[in-house]
């Protein structure tokens, strides 16, 4: 048996956002991971995760280099966007990253999520862009990545959650 497509347009916005957001929970070793987008006024962000930093500094590391130490609850902060549109070109990219990354406080990454094929130019543009504001990891998730996380026997579950179906055979 074969899979089509999977429908994420039958998916609200919203819900588009928490499917994206249930698949980055095992991306990174996350400290925490905030659904900015449900809220309203999301700063052109969705989803805001911060990465758990494993190199804390111990307090006696702290006197020595006369430094202070990072709060237990700080970490590497994340961005992710999530567009549910089906075509999204290189300028769109642009504009999106333009809408929301501020140069002079980028994040430590940035993810732009949509299920839409993206071609070599919109890869190319959404790297530059990112690069030119100082973000350190980035990733695009289009259909492609998209379907084949959700086609992975680890998320199941999502994939059952959101779209009703499910690849692993029942014994």
């Amino acid at each position: 048996k074969t899979l089509g497509p999977i429908h994420f347009e039958d998916l609200d916005p919203r819900r588009f956002e928490d499917l994206v957001r249930e698949l980055a929970y095992d991306f990174k070793d996350w400290q925490s991971i905030e659904a900015t987008g449900r809220g309203g006024n999301d700063d052109a962000f969705d989803i805001r995760a911060y990465e758990r930093i494993s190199d804390v500094t111990t307090e006696s590391d702290e006197h020595d280099s006369g430094e202070e130490a990072a709060h237990p609850m700080e970490g590497r902060v994340w961005m992710f966007q999530c567009k549910r549109d089906k075509e999204i070109g290189p300028g769109r990219v642009a504009s999106i990253i333009s809408d929301g990354v501020n140069p002079k406080v980028p994040p430590y990454g940035y993810i732009l999520a949509a299920p839409a094929n993206f071609s070599k130019t919109s890869y190319d543009k959404f790297r530059e862009e990112l690069r030119k504001r100082g973000v350190m990891e980035f990733y695009l998730w289009g259909r492609a990545a998209l379907e084949d996380m959700l086609h992975q026997p680890k998320n199941d579950h999502i994939l059952f959650t959101f779209f009703g179906i499910s690849l692993v055979s029942r014994r």
